[in-house]
């Protein structure tokens, strides 16, 4: 998932999807939009402006939503459209909660190594963060919210349980919102430095088949960035 470099509220250019997709790309395309606030929460969407934008029936467009619907991201109610859920503060800390509970069972129900092709993958990651910090220019937000993603999404293969699989993911793109929030306050470089030492820490428990090493490195990743979002989630709160 792909995030825009611009703000909910600004004039931001809505990503381009090809007409005629399919559900599953409607549902991708769908979830990026809720991901970057492009559809803040609250707003509301109806199947029929969908299916028009798409190119599409109603019926992909429509599984698309329950897919999103099951996912926790949007409300349907029929006859009505859809709305984006919102998520005061209290339930973003214990989604965030959940989180940390749930990764540090990647390395304990069903681990499996990753595949060559994608320990590579983890390995371009970071030489792709080496190569932007050795630079002097501030790192892009889009392409640091892209490497995260492509980073957690190649790791969470080591998550050979299905259910688990399922359950992190929802609760990913739950909070992603609000991490992009979040990451428009901060130091992208500074945040980048700590994307590489994850990765790094990750690379090598990886090379050893330490795979309750790989959740637990996720887990106190995940904790260190909860608290560096406090003032942030203070901010939110007082709205």
């Amino acid at each position: 998932m792909v995030k825009s470099n611009s703000r909910a509220g600004d004039n931001a250019a809505r990503p381009a999807v090809p007409h005629g997709a399919n559900s599953n790309t409607v549902y991708e395309a769908l979830r990026q939009r809720i991901a970057t606030s492009y559809y803040p929460p609250g707003s509301r969407l109806t199947e029929v402006d969908l299916a028009a934008e798409f190119g599409l029936s109603r019926t992909p467009v429509r599984q698309a939503l329950h897919r999103l619907s099951a996912d926790g991201l949007v409300e349907v109610k029929n006859g009505v459209g859809c709305r984006i859920t919102e998520i005061d503060d209290r339930q973003l800390v214990d989604m965030y909660k959940l989180r940390l509970r749930l990764v540090e069972m990647m390395g304990e129900i069903s681990p499996q190594p990753l595949k060559p092709a994608e320990m590579q993958g983890v390995e371009e990651i970071r030489a792709r963060i080496r190569h932007i910090l050795e630079g002097n220019d501030e790192p892009d937000i889009t392409e640091y919210a892209g490497l995260c993603d492509q980073f957690y999404a190649l790791v969470n293969n080591v998550i050979g349980n299905p259910f688990l699989r399922h359950f992190i993911d929802v609760m990913y793109h739950q909070t992603d919102r609000y991490w992009y929030g979040w990451m428009q306050t901060e130091d992208v470089r500074r945040e980048m430095q700590f994307l590489l030492h994850e990765v790094e820490e990750t690379l090598r428990a990886l090379s050893v088949h330490d795979f309750e090493a790989v959740g637990h490195i996720r887990r106190n990743h995940i904790s260190m960035m909860l608290a560096r979002m406090e003032n942030y989630r203070r901010s939110l709160a007082k709205f």
